[in-house]
């Protein structure tokens, strides 16, 4: 009989929590008005003190450097190997296996997938520039902010007739996802609450597929990052992957080879569209990209224009002192930096992707959704409220009084 009692004073405390971490607002518009991208770590490792150039390049880095004026959601760690460092840090450094210092070295968010990192490099402004952004994650950004459902990466395997047979697939289960799923009715308490900042009736299905070859140089970093959302994604080079992104850049898991089928695009499908059913965003699935994106800026909805994200550009064109003022019209281009011998043909690359995204796009809708044109003008999120259903919530304190009172009497009895 206690156990009995026990069991159901317990349920009630567990009932009672899911109610007020539960709400009914679909998971990829609550992910992409309420979790903030997480940081991805860079770690800086030397020897001793910088040289001037050296220290400038990490200045970018600072609170009000040109990386946080960017709103990249990147934090750097300065480790001397000569001042007694960090036992975790002397074995990141080991791992690394090569001597050139400085090294950057780059990680995904904590706990990462691939705690090595999945990119190191010489410092220099370049490298900087490639890894916090890059025109297809521009493009994903632009999507998601228009009002996209969520961007479906596929990554290239190599192989013509494999990547053609699993686009085509994906192509023809978007589209029908977008015909059969409906997305949760929101309650009226969750929009009270500010759980959701646009008219319900403008949230629609949507979904897009942008195509990213392993062989562009100019989203080489990218798709490094993309292969780093989990621990064993490197081991299937020889296969096609398509990863759906959501929220503020989040990818959700990796579909790959024969994966990718009817049934795990539509599972997909159901877990972005369905209600958020953990308002916790280290309790869901996923890993965020590294991205240059003023995300808490470009989430509300307005009358007026759809804002442009900033164009990229270099670090060093401008100083921190006079970030905010510069024109981005007339900052250093990124294809106006020195490029690496084995960049020459990025530019070719990247205007074949692109067409082979558009091609793509033709079959999935892409256009920005009604009632979500957004602006910069108002900055910061709206507070975070928690549902609460009264009704509920009483009734489950009431149970858990009751069974502890009953439980108190028998426990005298005995």
């Amino acid at each position: 009989m206690r156990w009995c009692l026990t069991s159901l004073a317990v349920l009630g405390i567990l009932f009672t929590t899911t109610v007020i971490w539960a709400c009914s607002v679909p998971v990829f518009r609550y992910a992409l008005e309420r979790w903030p991208a997480d940081k991805y770590s860079a770690v800086v490792f030397h020897r001793g003190g910088l040289t001037p150039e050296q220290q400038k390049l990490i200045s970018h880095f600072d609170q009000e450097g040109t990386i946080a004026q960017k709103s990249a959601n990147v934090e750097l760690k300065l480790v001397d190997l000569d001042a007694e460092p960090a036992p975790e840090d002397v074995e990141l450094w080991k791992v690394q296996k090569t001597e050139t210092l400085p090294l950057l070295v780059v990680r995904t968010p904590l706990p990462a997938p691939v705690p090595a990192g999945f990119w190191s490099g010489e410092l220099t402004e370049e490298n900087i520039i490639r890894l916090i952004d890059s025109p297809l994650r521009q493009n994903i950004a632009k999507q998601l902010v228009s009002g996209q459902t969520a961007v479906w990466v596929f990554l290239e395997s190599g192989d013509a007739e494999k990547d053609k047979a699993a686009r085509e697939l994906l192509v023809k289960e978007l589209k029908r996802m977008e015909k059969i799923l409906k997305l949760p009715e929101i309650e009226q308490a969750d929009i009270e609450q500010g759980l959701v900042s646009v008219s319900p009736d403008s949230l629609k299905l949507k979904f897009s597929i942008v195509t990213c070859s392993r062989d562009d140089s100019a989203e080489q970093y990218l798709t490094q990052m993309l292969l780093a959302t989990e621990n064993d994604l490197k081991d299937f080079d020889s296969e096609p992957m398509t990863l759906p992104v959501f929220g503020r850049g989040r990818v959700l898991y990796a579909l790959i080879g024969k994966g990718i089928n009817p049934g795990t695009i539509e599972q997909a499908c159901r877990d972005l569209t369905g209600p958020c059913t953990c308002q916790v965003k280290d309790q869901n699935p996923g890993t965020d990209l590294l991205m240059s994106v003023p995300w808490e800026k470009l989430v509300t909805p307005t009358a007026q224009d759809e804002k442009e994200l900033p164009p990229l550009t270099g670090l060093t064109s401008f100083s921190n002192s006079d970030a905010e003022n510069q024109d981005p019209a007339s900052m250093v281009q990124l294809s106006g930096n020195k490029a690496d011998p084995g960049n020459a043909g990025s530019e070719k690359t990247t205007t074949s992707e692109a067409v082979k995204s558009d091609s793509v796009e033709e079959a999935v809708s892409t256009e920005p959704r009604e009632g979500t044109l957004l602006t910069a003008e108002k900055s910061g999120p709206a507070p975070v409220h928690y549902k609460i259903d009264l009704f509920l919530l009483a009734g489950a304190v009431v149970l858990v009084i009751i069974l502890a009172g009953s439980y108190m009497l028998l426990a005298r009895k005995q």
